[in-house]
């Protein structure tokens, strides 16, 4: 990996500037854009054959004290002369619905930009379009939410990933997906036209492709068989992907918040790229403000690694009857990465588990494996609370990962995982709006009033709603694939289950976006969008119900249980 210093930088962008100045005998063909496609207009480049643009990523989202950083990408992409500029969404800050406060954000976003001397290409993200207010403002000061144009025989095509805010909701009250049938209708329509193109940009705001239900499987479909190339904002990192030997990129930030790290490979740094076609290549240069960096800096595949360095091997003996129970657990680093690496791992005990050693230490050379154990005993009939771990991993001296687990004492092997049940859905959530403070339920989601698990008819969010059979063959109850992705909304999941005798054991539940678990119709609180959970089943048929919403994000839910002997027995329908 090649770093430049400040000096060699300035003087590789001076003789850049030089090189894109060169006037070309043959005049290249003029963009033919559809109409009010969003742009500042300025004169397009000459050259017919080799040609660059430059991506510049989220400003918003946070940073509002970094516009130093935003000003310098627009010097130097000005120094390096590229035909044109695409930003790839969250220009201004949004989420609101104060016309003033949206006026005043575009003006400053307006002040910052106007410098930059090439032609500028704005797609929406979510900062910019947040709500219908928003979306309306777009269309009328900028223009078009999507579009595609063609620039020396190569398709560029625009997507909007926040497309649902300016399209009216279906008869049952649900968006299809992130793009709209008609916008999708149009990606395909240029794909479908432009086939024969030496090569296709798809630019977006969120990278699509990494959701099921996000529409873009119409769109991916479309792409086959083409050169193409895809660039994505959104997550203020920047990650390449691979899919069918393609290169997917998600960017990162231009002035967005961030937390830095020195390790470029993780892809966490300032960045705009410089994407160059010549002939049939495509040249795509990192640049962080001062530096310059190769297009696979940081990929997903550096990524996995770093997150399946340690492996942590349970073994416990659990005896509720005759405590105590006991055992322990097995660490692993196996170092699979170029530099050196050192991990940390705290456990903590409560008042159920003692855990010796409380901490253990790994350092591994590249290449190098690295273990140990720690031991665990509890003398109560009780699991929980469960004890936990935290680590973070150092890589070449820096911290670039940690994370946060409880240790389950049973072996996954004994772990059920309910996949029979019925649900029930859509219903009103009652709110019209984000919370204002994160992580508190609706008063409406609180309501402990539950539907009978009956055949009988419910009425819900846009009708007569009935509960129904589901299947979860990899164990998720995706709500949204049966109810449609509504904002606002409240589904249920039921289940039956059915003991040979009074016992307490251990569940693990976890959903998104957010929940509440109920057996025998009283709650059991977890903490967080999962967790562990005692519960009490009697002899004979019990009844676990699921009351889960989308409110800030996605609609499933997954449960597994404590099922040593196997003779716990599962149904979906009341016996």
């Amino acid at each position: 990996m090649m770093v430049f210093g400040c000096k060699n930088i300035l003087r590789m962008l001076t003789a850049l500037a030089v090189f894109f100045s060169i006037t070309a005998t043959v005049k290249a063909e003029t963009p033919r854009f559809p109409p009010r496609i969003p742009m500042v207009e300025r004169p397009f480049s000459d050259d017919p054959d080799k040609f660059s643009f430059a991506i510049i990523g989220d400003k918003t989202g946070g940073g509002k004290d970094k516009w130093h950083v935003f000003d310098r990408a627009i010097a130097e992409i000005n120094a390096l002369k590229p035909d044109f500029a695409i930003m790839v969404g969250d220009l201004i800050e949004g989420y609101t619905t104060d016309l003033k406060q949206i006026e005043s954000e575009w003006k400053e976003f307006w002040e910052h930009q106007s410098p930059l001397e090439v032609p500028f290409i704005p797609l929406p993200g979510n900062h910019d379009i947040t709500n219908r207010l928003m979306y309306d403002y777009w269309v009328e000061h900028l223009g078009r939410t999507y579009s595609a144009f063609t620039y020396n025989d190569c398709l560029f095509l625009m997507l909007n990933t926040e497309e649902r805010h300016g399209l009216p909701k279906s008869k049952d009250g649900w968006w299809e997906n992130w793009f709209g049938a008609r916008q999708i209708e149009y990606a395909v329509a240029e794909l479908t036209k432009h086939r024969t193109v030496r090569h296709t940009f798809v630019l977006l705001h969120k990278p699509a492709w990494m959701y099921e239900d996000s529409g873009w499987h119409e769109i991916d479909a479309a792409l086959a068989g083409r050169e193409y190339t895809v660039f994505a904002g959104h997550y203020h990192n920047l990650t390449l992907h691979t899919r069918d030997d393609r290169r997917y990129f998600v960017l990162g930030a231009t002035g967005g918040a961030f937390t830095p790290r020195g390790t470029k490979e993780f892809g966490a740094f300032d960045h705009y790229s410089i994407v160059t076609v010549d002939g049939g290549d495509v040249g795509v240069a990192i640049i962080e403000p001062g530096n310059v960096h190769p297009a696979d800096i940081s990929t997903a595949e550096f990524k996995e690694k770093l997150t399946s360095l340690l492996r942590f091997m349970p073994d416990f003996e659990v005896n509720r009857k005759q405590p105590p129970s006991r055992g322990r657990v097995e660490v692993v680093l196996q170092n699979t990465l170029e530099k050196p690496v050192s991990a940390e791992i705290a456990f903590s005990s409560n008042t159920n588990w003692r855990v010796t050693p409380p901490i253990i230490t790994f350092e591994a050379q590249p290449g190098e494996r690295a273990k140990g154990s720690v031991q665990f005993t509890s003398s109560t009939s009780e699991l929980l609370p469960l004890p936990t771990y935290g680590y973070a991993i150092l890589y070449g001296g820096e911290q670039l990962y940690g994370r946060s687990e409880a240790i389950n004492p049973i072996p996954p092997v004994d772990m059920h995982e309910v996949k029979d049940w019925r649900i029930l859905g859509a219903f009103e959530l009652g709110v019209t709006e984000l919370p204002a403070t994160p992580g508190k339920y609706p008063e409406t989601f609180t309501a402990d009033q539950l539907p009978e698990l009956d055949d009988s008819a419910h009425q819900g969010k846009t009708g007569k709603v009935f509960w129904q059979e589901y299947g979860a063959e990899d164990g998720t109850v995706n709500l949204g694939e049966v109810f449609g992705e509504p904002y606002w909304a409240i589904g249920y999941g039921a289940a039956r289950i059915k003991s040979p005798e009074d016992r307490t054991v251990l569940a693990a539940v976890r959903w998104n976006d957010i929940g509440r678990l109920f057996l025998n119709g009283d709650e059991f609180r977890i903490s967080g969008p999962s967790g562990y959970v005692e519960l009490p089943l009697r002899a004979g048929w019990n009844t676990l119900m699921i009351k889960c919403a989308t409110y800030i994000g996605a609609w499933n839910f997954q449960f597994s249980i404590e099922n040593p002997r196997g003779d716990l027995v599962f149904s979906s329908r009341k016996e």
